[in-house]
């Protein structure tokens, strides 16, 4: 076996990565930006090594949330005599759609307005988001982190599910990474 980084697991398994497979190329911990790209994308740029784009079946990259935080907006109802509490949007915060291919944009949740149904956005889910947002492209001289965090939200307004992020410190406001490359020489 030759050098390399072995990695095993409880059933004694193991097995030796070495330069031929993966190469970890750059790796720690990066603070997300406190706002969108010029260019209304959102994330931090890791640069790749040497000046020739590498293809992506070629590079291994993960991302993890350090720690996140969620904003909304609770309120309690009472019906029949018994009081619930439910978590909505809340309106004086910002949140934002992201599009396939990377673009961000705003989204504004309702306000909450007494016996205005559609103002109310009934929040399904919450969970913390980090990835690679590689924008469909097939290249690469940089890769681009993205980390929030998640709502999957009722948006009573246009009557369906959709999914929105919060970011930064109203999200995920640094991140793990690593990434590798496949049969990198260090050049």
């Amino acid at each position: 076996m030759g050098r390399g980084l072995r990695v095993s697991d409880a059933d004694g398994n193991k097995s030796t990565l070495t330069t031929s497979v993966w190469t970890v190329i750059s790796s720690g911990v990066v603070a997300m930006p406190s706002g969108l790209n010029g260019d209304n994308s959102y994330g931090v740029d890791i640069d790749l090594p040497g000046s020739s784009a590498i293809p992506f079946e070629d590079i291994s990259v993960l991302v993890m949330p350090r720690n996140f935080k969620w904003v909304i907006t609770n309120k309690s109802h009472t019906l029949s005599g018994y009081t619930q509490n439910i978590g909505y949007m809340n309106s004086a915060k910002t949140y934002y759609k992201h599009s396939g291919a990377g673009v961000m944009t705003s989204w504004a949740a309702g306000n909450l307005t007494v016996k205005t149904p559609g103002t109310y956005d009934h929040i399904a889910s919450i969970y913390p988001v980090a990835f690679w947002d590689h924008f469909n492209n097939t290249t690469f001289t940089k890769i681009r982190l993205f980390a929030g965090t998640c709502y999957l939200v009722y948006d009573s307004s246009a009557a369906e599910y959709i999914r929105v992020f919060s970011i930064y410190t109203d999200g995920v406001p640094e991140v793990d990474y690593s990434i590798a490359m496949k049969k990198y020489n260090g050049g």
